[in-house]
């Protein structure tokens, strides 16, 4: 019993995903078709994306409520470059990724200088991101992109690989290496642990909070270019429900509110198994209120998951230390 809750416990979300594509493949007739598994990995390239980069700001133990409005303000301008200036494609696209970079600087920055929860920081900077994005567009949504813009979300390349999915699998790398084989990843895991701990180790805790939430938003401005790409228009309302999506993503595949433990590769599944979710319910028909609700449901499911592991190697580890207190008495 104990092999089988461990086995359960390292490999619950593979298990989940295999489990889902399999009962979708029962009930609809598409599902397993090479279009509809391609559609699957297309439509959640830039959620896998937006995903890694708010990861490592929950890691570091903070959260970035701002994401579905900094993807809006990235869009519109980026949208709005792309038909006004005449600026090269390229030009454009480094202007967007500054200004993720920047929009993250503001979110780290009043999370450090104000010393409040980077949850309550972000859910201000998100309103003031909202209200920038529909006043510079003037709540116009922007299209007729060059083709060499609207090739990063719509260009397959052989006919069959998505250019979209190619960037997804370049920006998972990204994340894994910077997490798993930096200096700066290791101090990201140290101050979601115990930041306290790190600060009198000597890690500029300041500057690597601040630095994480820099680094997730180039990440989710890369995600706002790539949807912005497949949608082929500028909108502030581009992704208006991608902060539920990428924060139940990072909850239901391991990383808690705490900080200081997740991996991407968990990231990546989890949001696998959120987008085989949302594609097999409207192969089933449902509505997406009925979607709503049933990621609601894997949200809840996930959080007392994730309080239940928690709860569990305490209680592990209380018993480890009664056991070796009394082989020392």
């Amino acid at each position: 019993m104990g092999a089988a809750k461990k086995i359960i416990n390292k490999f619950y979300l593979p298990i989940v995903l295999v489990l889902a594509i399999i009962f979708f493949s029962i009930v609809t007739d598409s599902f397993l078709s090479v279009h509809n598994l391609t559609n699957i990995f297309v439509q959640n390239a830039y959620v896998v994306i937006a995903t890694m980069g708010i990861a490592m700001v929950m890691i570091a133990g903070g959260v970035d409520m701002s994401v579905s409005y900094e993807m809006g303000l990235v869009s519109v301008v980026a949208g709005k470059l792309l038909q006004y200036s005449g600026f090269p494609v390229a030009v454009i696209i480094i202007i967007s990724i500054l200004l993720g970079a920047l929009l993250g600087f503001i979110n780290g920055v009043i999370t450090i200088k104000l010393k409040v929860h980077p949850f309550v920081a972000t859910l201000a900077t998100m309103t003031i991101y909202q209200g920038i994005s529909f006043v510079y567009s003037g709540s116009m949504t922007f299209y007729g992109f060059p083709a060499a813009f609207k090739a990063i979300g719509q260009k397959y390349l052989f006919g069959w690989l998505p250019i979209s999915v190619i960037l997804m699998v370049v920006m998972f790398l990204i994340a894994y290496i910077m997490l798993k084989k930096t200096y700066f990843g290791r101090y990201i895991y140290a101050i979601g642990g115990n930041e306290e701990a790190a600060r009198l180790a000597g890690i500029n805790t300041r500057f690597v909070r601040v630095g994480s939430f820099v680094i997730a938003s180039v990440f989710i401005a890369v995600a706002s270019l790539v949807l912005t790409s497949r949608a082929g228009t500028g909108s502030p309302s581009l992704a208006t429900d991608a902060v539920f999506t990428c924060i139940s993503a990072c909850v239901l595949g391991g990383i808690s509110f705490t900080g200081g433990s997740g991996n991407v590769a968990n990231m990546f599944l989890s949001v696998m198994i959120l987008g085989v979710l949302s594609n097999g319910m409207q192969l089933l028909g449902l509505s997406t209120y009925s979607q709503y609700i049933m990621k609601g449901v894997v949200l809840v499911i996930a959080i007392a998951f994730d309080n239940y592991q928690k709860y569990s190697h305490i209680k592990e580890l209380a018993n480890q230390t009664r056991e070796t207190e009394k082989a020392a008495g």
